[in-house]
């Protein structure tokens, strides 16, 4: 056989030549690894280095939807993050990033917003870490879509419905909680407003499947009122707490009656003197932390739960004065009673709530009582673009100090432009974090502008799309 002898040099230089690219390429690897943070030891290869103290100002995620405000979502565990949003097309968006290496990665959904500032989305995660995803509802079917791997936003695939298809066909005010397992559920009204049922599901994460978790609704307007929620909170003493007012009709004036139950597993529920409550609650058998009529002033969805220094629940609210202003109160629950104080004093606050759709109220009390450092407590409200916080006396909830500014961290209200679009944003939502994660000790926020809403309805005209940025505040 006679061989070429050039073509066996040409094939030697070949595989030297392949060789050395592979050494280079290998050695640039490895000097990507080191200057990367990347430490190769007997152990195997250590996770990524950063500096637990950093904190980025802002990052941009998305053009979003700027034509009406409706509620984004934003929740982390451990150094997973996950964003859910309407993208500049109104269409239903997700994005994901491991913090603080990782960059976005996004996924869109087959849901579209309209001009109703009740759709909003919201993200729930188990325990294993899949993720559910529900908005984009006012008394319509489910929209529901759910990743089948975890924290793999890509992999998010719609489902028909959760656990009962015949409730799940008229839902509004979607919500997930955990409770301190992490075991996930999730809550929404079935009906419409005055004349709406809670509805509790709990998720089973060991065979990924939704239950009812009670055979009747949580709470039951018996076709003639709603309930509308702060809830379930859980509270240092190992309870959920739920706080709600009862709705007569789509208009918001006939609001009356602040109640309250706490229940150990979500379960069975009692009312605050430990006496069991049987199901569903109604008005009749619910216990009225707060006994005011109708066209009192009070607004449903700012009755928010905090707990003072002997783990006592607090429900902060606003209704109307004796002169007819509103005002920021607080009720506190002692040994089975409550009593409720008025904390602020505002001249010409009054809220006309006597509307339906989503109300252009300038009032919100949406921050729970806070319990500070020597006992005492805060207690907080929004009020014409100003944030005000009261510092009461944790005994006798008498005020020693009120102070104001804005309803906004002021870390953020230099991303607020000079336009008649309002910044709105949203705080983080952290299930699981120690100090070996590298979220501990932050705190995180979106933000974003939109024109305030519009009691559902459509305008004349749309804006231009505007940024949704991550903020990481110390």
């Amino acid at each position: 056989m006679t061989v070429n002898l050039f073509r066996v040099i040409e094939n030697i230089n070949d595989i030297l030549t392949f060789w050395s690219c592979s050494v280079m390429r290998l050695k640039s690897l490895l000097l990507r690894a080191i200057l990367g943070g990347l430490a190769i030891s007997s152990g195997g290869v250590a996770t990524q280095t950063f500096d637990k103290t950093s904190c980025f100002e802002v990052e941009a995620i998305d053009r979003v939807w700027s034509g009406h405000r409706v509620a984004f979502d934003y929740v982390g565990k451990g150094d997973q993050q996950i964003v859910a949003y309407y993208d500049a097309s109104r269409q239903m968006s997700v994005a994901y990033k491991p913090y603080p290496t990782g960059n976005w990665i996004y996924q869109k959904l087959d849901s579209y917003l309209g001009w109703d500032s009740h759709n909003s989305v919201v993200i729930g995660l188990d325990e294993e870490g899949y993720i559910h995803i529900v908005g984009n509802l006012h008394v319509n079917p489910i929209v529901y879509f759910k990743s089948e791997k975890p924290y793999d936003v890509r992999s998010l695939k719609r489902v028909d419905f959760m656990a009962d298809e015949k409730t799940e066909s008229r839902m509004t005010y979607p919500e997930f909680f955990n409770d301190a397992e992490g075991k996930l559920y999730f809550k929404y009204r079935n009906g419409r407003s005055g004349s709406g049922n809670e509805i509790y599901n709990a998720f089973n994460a060991k065979d990924g499947t939704w239950q009812r978790l009670h055979d009747s609704p949580l709470v039951d307007g018996e076709g003639e009122r709603n309930g509308y929620f702060w809830g379930p909170v859980l509270g240092p003493d190992g309870y959920f707490h739920l706080s709600w007012v009862w709705r007569e009709t789509p208009v918001a004036a006939s609001n009356h009656d602040i109640s309250y139950a706490k229940s150990k597993d979500l379960v069975n529920w009692q009312k605050s003197d430990g006496t069991s409550l049987t199901l569903p609650m109604k008005l009749s058998n619910s216990e009225a932390a707060v006994p005011l009529p109708q066209f009192s002033g009070i607004l449903n969805g700012h009755t928010p739960i905090g707990f003072d220094h002997k783990k006592r629940p607090l429900i902060s609210y606003q209704a109307y004065d004796e002169n007819g202003d509103s005002q920021l109160f607080v009720a506190r629950n002692d040994n089975g009673k409550w009593k409720s104080y008025q904390v602020s004093n505002w001249r010409n606050s009054r809220q006309e709530l006597n509307m339906t759709g989503a109300l252009p109220t300038t009032l919100t009390v949406k921050q729970p009582a806070k319990l500070i450092d020597n006992g005492d407590v805060q207690v907080f409200a929004d009020l014409d673009g100003t944030a005000y916080a009261y510092t009461l006396d944790g005994d006798s909830l008498t005020v020693k100090a009120e102070t104001t500014g804005s309803q906004i961290p002021p870390a953020l209200l230099t991303f607020d432009k000079a336009n008649d679009m309002p910044l709105y944003t949203k705080a983080m939502k952290q299930l699981e974090t120690d100090d070996n994660f590298p979220t501990a000790g932050k705190r995180f926020y979106l933000a974003w502008e939109a024109l305030p809403p519009n009691r559902d309805k459509g305008r004349a005209f749309i804006p231009e799309p505007t940024t949704l940025t991550a903020h990481c505040l110390k």
